[in-house]
């Protein structure tokens, strides 16, 4: 018995079900339309705007080391001193030299911890947009290490920055009674942290001690 639901055409067999008839002129006007979303939303991507400048910072207790590039070509590296009017004199002189605006050049730092508060100060009271980025992730996007120094990873802070500018999370500080409760908080910790310390070194000088003075 011959069956009306397909036809042979050469090596293919057609299928004649009325609702997939009916859907296959459907499925053609979405694909045509997706198309030209996928390519409005491509030529959008092209036309970001890119950031051709930007400055990588390697944060340290005293002096972080800066590292202002063009396009991962670098145009200077200074020391300074972590004080937030230092690092804003600093970023402010540089802005002045290469005659741009605050808004062409974002700045790359590791987050590490309470060192990098001037930063943080210096680039809110000059409205410069800061991008703090987990260490390890920056590392694993180095790749082999040859060598280390404050200012060899100020130019690779820089570089990630560049390469991976569409990922990156503008950081923003927290209101002033949030910053003042992390702070106290941490302290806290420190201290909590150090009376175990010291319970701890007594504790193995008990039977060395009197017990009147023994506490």
């Amino acid at each position: 018995m011959k069956n009306n639901k397909f036809k042979k055409k050469g090596n293919r067999i057609i299928n004649r079900n009325p609702v997939q008839a009916k859907l296959i002129p459907l499925f053609g006007i979405m694909r045509f339309f997706f198309k030209d979303l996928y390519k409005k939303l491509t030529l959008d991507f092209k036309h970001k705007d890119i950031k051709k400048y930007i400055a990588g910072i390697d944060i340290s207790k005293e002096k972080p080391d800066l590292c202002f590039t063009q396009e991962e070509k670098t145009l200077k590296e200074e020391e300074t001193v972590n004080t937030t009017a230092a690092v804003r004199q600093a970023l402010k002189t540089f802005l002045k030299e290469a005659g741009k605006e605050i808004s062409e050049i974002p700045i790359c730092a590791e987050y590490t911890g309470q060192y990098i508060w001037p930063l943080c100060c210096a680039c809110k009271e000059s409205g410069i947009e800061l991008w703090l980025e987990n260490p390890a992730q920056i590392k694993h996007s180095s790749g082999l290490q040859q060598g280390k120094n404050d200012q060899l990873d100020a130019r690779k802070i820089a570089a990630y920055g560049f390469r991976f500018q569409d990922k990156a999370r503008l950081y923003n500080l927290p209101q002033e009674n949030i910053t003042s409760l992390q702070q106290l908080t941490s302290e806290r910790d420190m201290y909590v942290a150090d009376k175990s310390k010291y319970q701890g070194l007594l504790t193995g000088q008990e039977r060395f001690m009197r017990k009147q003075d023994y506490r």
